[in-house]
């Protein structure tokens, strides 16, 4: 027997101390419903049910995000809804006016009716709104899809979301004076996928070898910021100073993308890449002509030349611009002056009147001294020259989708299609806990301009003076439809028509969006669920079983506690054996 040590105390109070450590764990379990409240609980369960935890709460906020979404649908679904009731009630006042027993005081009456109702239409497209952002005004973004699906067509296609695809099946050469630099290997790489960049693109470009020399060595090569968006990448020849330009995509963050080459002096370029797809492509080109000649400041239209229109789905009418012409430009940009601008677009109509299209395809020309092709019935326009290649090589920037760069003739700079194809309002909705995991939804320019209901006073179709406002205050800034007279009133109606057409396709897309966000929020609850479920049962305690274990604790507790007591009083006993 021992007075010094207590080892059975020690021992018992060693026990009473683990128990009482433990049952404070089930008493904190118990108390928070939690089986994990610390690291030391489970660590790899914790850094399981932490991920689980931040998937359960991304998965519910993209619920709600994909229900805003819907508000933002059912908004701007519902001003269409509006714009519809416009339209059809404007379709019935061309009706009546295309009536042979309306007289002019009646018809002077429908046109007021119809310019007030175009300019509530605009007042929709430019006020309805979803959390201060502009759904219908086509401001916000744009989102125009451009294809090129052969050599010998190009097609404007209606709004997408989607980004493009690679170049493949790229061939290029540059030649400076002896040398030929071959570029294929740089335009075939996966310049999407990779996320390259357009200085990615022209770094390559320098170091790209033929005979021992690099292309830095005799080109300069620099990127070139448009005055209208996007890039161009320019090439100056080290001996000659000669230029030449390739055109690449808008934004400087997405990947090199080529439409054509150029050349001009000494500077040759071949390959013209037969397949891509591109949103926002602007194509800028020097004055020259097929041959790589550097164009005077004159051009000629040969007579008899010919090229092919195709409207919509119908099938390609020829024009022919019979007379042959020199139209003197002022400089070298692709501009003319006024007056021969003026005779080409007489010219042109002519043309199209003579092939019996002036109903459905317009020659105007802008502000700034370009021709643009206006389709009369809101349907995509294709032009093709008389040689079977493209008349147009296609050139949009990312703020006006109208914007097309001849190939052969200088002046021709434009084709104007459905108006509601050109910009649009696109936004990304978040519908998933991860990056990447979202919907692109586009809503289209609704106003009167871009449903083909309004136009140029004076021009054909329409009033003679602009008429209609923008809805938001009194400036008249449109020409509305004109149903002045039977027949532009009866040619009206298609019109209208058409823009019928466009709202009910519109909503159709809004509407079958909305239907796919309401499976996504089944999809994302019931996701969600699951994984509340898994995270539960890793992270929560179950009470029975918690509570059994917090029983047998304390019963511990107790008979520790107890024992304790008992070998504190053990060393007693060796008084007695000091009184004997």
């Amino acid at each position: 027997m021992r007075i010094n040590h207590n080892i059975s105390a020690l021992n018992t109070y060693r026990q009473l101390s683990i128990n009482n450590m433990m049952a404070a764990k089930s008493l904190e379990k118990l108390s928070s419903g939690l089986r994990i409240n610390r690291a030391g609980d489970d660590a790899a369960g914790l850094a399981i049910s932490e991920k689980m935890r931040a998937q359960i709460r991304g998965l519910n906020q993209a619920v709600r995000n994909a229900q805003d979404a819907i508000s933002l649908i059912q908004t701007a679904e519902g001003a269409l809804n509006e714009v519809h009731s416009i339209l059809q009630r404007m379709r019935e006042l061309a009706v009546q006016a295309a009536n042979g027993s309306a007289t002019d005081a009646d018809r002077a009456a429908l046109q007021d009716e119809l310019n007030q109702l175009t300019s509530e239409i605009n007042r929709i497209g430019n006020t309805t709104e979803f959390n201060t952002q502009k759904l219908l005004n086509g401001g916000i973004a744009s989102s125009l899809g451009v294809k090129i699906t052969q050599a010998t067509s190009a097609v404007i296609e209606g709004s997408v979301a989607w980004a493009a695809a690679d170049i493949t099946g790229a061939t290029g050469t540059i030649k400076v004076d002896e040398t030929t630099f071959d570029i294929s290997a740089v335009l075939n790489q996966s310049w999407l996928t990779d996320n390259k960049t357009i200085d990615d693109f022209i770094n390559e470009l320098k170091n790209v070898t033929a005979g021992g020399v690099k292309l830095s060595d005799v080109l300069t090569i620099e990127k070139v910021e448009l005055d209208g968006g996007g890039y161009s990448i320019k090439y100056t020849a080290k001996s000659t100073g000669s230029t030449s330009y390739i055109a690449i995509s808008t934004d400087d963050a997405n990947a090199a993308t080529m439409l054509g080459l150029t050349t001009t002096g000494t500077v040759e370029a071949t390959g013209i890449p037969t397949t891509m797809e591109r949103l926002g492509i602007e194509a800028t080109y020097d004055l020259t002509d097929n041959n790589g000649d550097t164009t005077p400041n004159a051009v000629t239209i040969a007579a008899n030349s010919t090229f092919t229109i195709t409207v919509g789905s119908e099938s390609p009418v020829t024009v022919t611009l019979k007379e042959g012409k020199t139209y003197d430009t002022i400089n070298s940009d692709p501009n003319v002056a006024r007056a021969a601008m003026e005779e080409l677009i007489k010219d042109l109509n002519a043309a199209l009147q003579e092939a019996g299209l002036s109903d459905k395809v317009t020659a105007a020309l802008s502000a700034d001294n370009k021709v643009q092709f206006i389709s009369e019935t809101n349907k995509d326009i294709v032009l093709i020259d008389g040689t079977n290649s493209p008349l147009l090589a296609l050139g949009f920037t990312d703020a006006d989708s109208d914007k097309v760069v001849d190939e052969n003739v200088g002046n021709i700079q434009q084709v104007v299609g459905p108006g509601a194809m050109g910009t649009g309002y696109t936004t990304k909705f978040q519908i998933g806990a991860n990056a990447g995991q979202s919907m692109a939804l586009t809503i289209n320019d609704m106003r009167a301009a871009a449903l083909g209901i309004t136009g140029n006073a004076g021009q054909a179709g329409y009033t003679t003076t602009n008429t209609v406002t923008n809805g938001t205050n009194d400036i008249k800034i449109e020409a509305a439809l004109n149903i002045s007279n039977k027949d532009d009133a009866a040619r009206a109606i298609d019109k209208i028509d058409a823009a019928i057409a466009l709202v009910s396709t519109e909503r159709g897309k809004l509407g079958a969006i909305q239907n796919r966000l309401e499976h996504t929020i089944n999809n994302l609850s019931v996701s969600a669920e699951n994984l509340a479920a898994a995270e539960s049962r890793i992270r929560d305690v179950d009470m029975a079983q918690e509570m059994m274990e917090f029983t047998k604790l304390n019963i511990l507790q107790q008979a520790a506690t107890a024992m304790l007591a008992q070998a504190n009083m053990q060393p007693q006993m060796v008084l007695q054996l000091l009184g004997r």
